[in-house]
This record gives C-alpha cells, sequence and structure tokens, in this order.
C-alpha cells in the first residue's frame, strides 16, 4: 500500500509540474506576441509620436488623414508628418498644390517639398516641408483642400 501511495504522490507531484511548466510557457509566448505598450502624445492619436505635438485626424470622403507636427517652431524649416488612407478612393493629388500652412493671422505660406509616396494607391504618407516662419504666431493650421471631395480639411495647433 506505501509503494502505491509512493506511486501515486509522485504521479500528482508530476501532473502539478507539468501544469506548471504549461501555464508558464503560455504566458512567456503571450507576453512575446502582445504588442508593448506605447505612450501617445495625443489622446486621438492613431498612431505613437514622437513629436511634442498631438496628432490631429480627420475622416471624409472615405479617406482618413492624420497629421502630426515634426517641426514647428520659429528660425527652423516647419514639417508635418502626412498619413493617408482609404479603401475606394486613388490619393492622386499633387501634395504641394492642396497644403498650404496658416497662421494666426491669416496669412498662408505654399509648401516647399512632398518627402513621400507619389501619387496613387489607397495608402500614402510623407513630410510636407514649409520655410522657416520668422515670426512667431499664436497657433497654425495645416489645411488640405479638395481632398477625396472634402472642400477643406484644417488641423489646427496652439503653439506654446
Amino acid at each position: 500500500m506505501e509503494k502505491y501511495m509512493n506511486k501515486k504522490s509522485f504521479l500528482i507531484i508530476g501532473i502539478f509540474v507539468c501544469v506548471a511548466v504549461g501555464l508558464a510557457a503560455c504566458n512567456v509566448v503571450t507576453q512575446a506576441s502582445a504588442p508593448s505598450p506605447t505612450v501617445a502624445l495625443a489622446s486621438n492619436s492613431s498612431q505613437p509620436s514622437t513629436s511634442a505635438f498631438e496628432t490631429r485626424n480627420h475622416s471624409g470622403g472615405s479617406v482618413d488623414v492624420a497629421v502630426t507636427p515634426q517641426a514647428l517652431g520659429v528660425g527652423q524649416p516647419i514639417a508635418f508628418e502626412i498619413a493617408m488612407n482609404t479603401h475606394s478612393v486613388d490619393l492622386s493629388d499633387d501634395m504641394t498644390r492642396i497644403v498650404t500652412l496658416r497662421d494666426d493671422k491669416g496669412k498662408e505660406y505654399s509648401p516647399t517639398a512632398w518627402e513621400g509616396g507619389g501619387p496613387g494607391g489607397h495608402h500614402r504618407s510623407g513630410v510636407i516641408k514649409f520655410a522657416a516662419l520668422t515670426s512667431k504666431p499664436r497657433s497654425v493650421e495645416l489645411v488640405i483642400k479638395d481632398l477625396a471631395q472634402v472642400s477643406e480639411r484644417t488641423f489646427r495647433w496652439e503653439l506654446p
């Protein structure tokens, strides 16, 4: 009888060890495959950002647009990251023609360059650049006109 109890104890201990190892292995696999948490600077941000300014989003005309300032200060070139996504519209617009920067006094600035995806497709992103501002406005707006039949999309930031 004692021999039988010894075998039964070893069997129960063995089962517990196997279950514990199995659970530990599942936990390691789950942690490895789970996306790591990111801290977004904006509550409405759809993407993590390294910018000191919040990402602004606009959806309309079957196109989702996210804009994040990359450089936004006096005396340095201005840059915004723009990401556009759709499943039904061809994103073939010339970004240097449809995007402008507007300050709080209403003065508009034309872009100096678009560095990103070329015309066409359903997913397009890049950086739109502007010359440096010579004075500090209280706020700026990036305006995208006539993209996917939306007359004007306005993204606004207050400057510190």
